[in-house]
């Protein structure tokens, strides 16, 4: 598995499970019953932030997250991240790796939590 950059092309591999776990309704309090372009600005992150996948030895998307700033101005110390893994590859380590590099990218841009 390799974890890189999401880019615009993405998002239509991303969507499926993204809706999948949104309808749900278990883990995030994200409008119901987005679009494809409706539920986009919701995980594709602008900069600072930055949304990144994981694509498995076949070069499927199986998870991806999301990360940036928690707040603007005085808040922008803290990070937050969001995950979601592609519901028939959960269990995998799929999550713990997206994780993992989710701290790892928080240490190098010096936020001091998430």
């Amino acid at each position: 598995m390799v974890i890189r950059d999401a880019v615009g092309q993405d998002w239509d591999d991303i969507y499926p499970f993204y809706a999948a776990i949104m309808r749900e309704g278990a883990t995030f309090p994200f409008p119901e019953r987005q679009s494809l372009d409706e539920a986009r600005p919701w995980w594709m992150e602008q900069p600072p932030g930055k949304t990144v996948v994981a694509v498995d030895d076949d070069g499927v998307i199986v998870g991806s997250a999301k990360m940036g700033p928690n707040r603007p101005g005085r808040g922008s110390h803290v990070a937050t991240a969001s995950f979601i893994v592609d519901p028939a590859y959960q269990g995998k380590g799929i999550g713990r790796a997206l994780g993992e590099y989710v701290l790892d990218w928080c240490r190098s841009r010096k936020f001091r939590g998430i």
